[in-house]
């Protein structure tokens, strides 16, 4: 017979397999919640947005997707290299139309140009290239092959869930990013711009922050026209809550794309968003009315910026 201890002794095993196992239930289930997102950082005329961008990402280790005109990478080649060489993605672009059924032969010119100028500035290849309002077609996908290019940017055809597309006639993969809908001003990606260009402000911005966090998306891109986003307070402390928020595991470019499942299917059957209902903004209220953050005119100044984090 089993005496009194060894039913006690018996009791707190099982006690403690069942507490295991309800441990690594949890934390199964929480793993498989986290959205596994990342930054892009997008630029058309300024720096300060994105040395403070970078100084609060250096600070989590975390990176980003960056994307900026040409005009920004001539004034501060430095910069852009100092962030290719700590892990950040330096994109490639063509900013001046779309590609939407740009003929092959100029598609393959600007394409090219972009890859040879990224190299110049980063000493690093060109993975990543997208052109205005990341439209693509079928010529963007073959000269994407021949020159060499693995990523191909894309708008946005589940929600706020990214997705990375794989056609099976070429090797070149497609990002489609995370796009949601604000009210009846219609379709754009996460971010800022996208909603200050229809109207919105900070507040509005916060909203559709949490509404699509909650969502617990696979995969997310939460984008940032950094002379918005990371120049002004109220759209600053939008992109502060998210990332410190818990609801996503937020990573390098480089990160995020191994953990996104890719949907493999033929070209035909790739869904494409060419929705674009605010080529002329209207915004509420001009960037310049709202308040900036403090001294941001000095980060160029400064040289705490951490010169490898991960």
């Amino acid at each position: 017979m089993i005496n009194k201890a060894m039913k006690k002794i018996y009791s707190i095993l099982l006690i403690s397999i069942i507490t295991i196992a309800i441990l690594s239930i949890c934390f199964y289930f929480y793993q498989k919640k986290a959205t596994n997102g990342t930054i892009m950082l997008i630029e058309f005329e300024k720096i300060e947005g994105v040395l403070n961008w970078e100084r609060e990402l250096d600070s989590k280790g975390i990176g980003a997707l960056v994307k900026v005109q040409d005009n920004v990478l001539k004034e501060y080649p430095d910069v852009f290299k100092r962030l290719a060489n700590k892990g950040y993605e330096i994109a490639g672009g063509y900013d001046s139309e779309p590609f939407w059924d740009m003929p092959y032969e100029k598609q393959y010119q600007y394409m090219k140009e972009s890859q040879e100028f990224i190299y110049s500035i980063t000493g690093k290849k060109m993975k990543v290239f997208g052109s205005k309002y990341f439209a693509y077609d079928e010529n963007t996908l073959k000269v994407a092959d021949a020159l060499g290019i693995e990523y191909i940017l894309a708008r946005g055809t589940q929600g706020v869930k990214a997705v990375i597309y794989a056609p099976e006639e070429y090797k070149v993969k497609i990002i489609s990013v995370s796009n949601i809908v604000f009210e009846d001003m219609g379709s754009g990606s996460l971010c800022d711009y996208s909603l200050w260009a229809r109207g919105a402000d900070a507040s509005d911005f916060q909203k559709v922050i949490n509404e699509n966090l909650s969502k617990n998306a696979d995969n997310l891109i939460l984008v940032s026209h950094a002379y918005l986003g990371g120049t002004r307070i109220e759209w600053w402390n939008v992109y502060l809550n998210a990332l410190n928020s818990g609801k996503v595991a937020w990573t390098s470019f480089d990160s995020w794309i191994s953990k996104v499942k890719t949907s493999s299917m033929p070209n035909k059957d790739i869904p494409i968003n060419k929705e674009v209902k605010y080529v002329v903004p209207t915004p509420a209220k001009a960037i310049e009315d709202f308040e900036p953050i403090p001294n941001l005119d000095k980060l160029l100044e400064e040289e705490e910026f951490c010169p490898v984090c991960y």
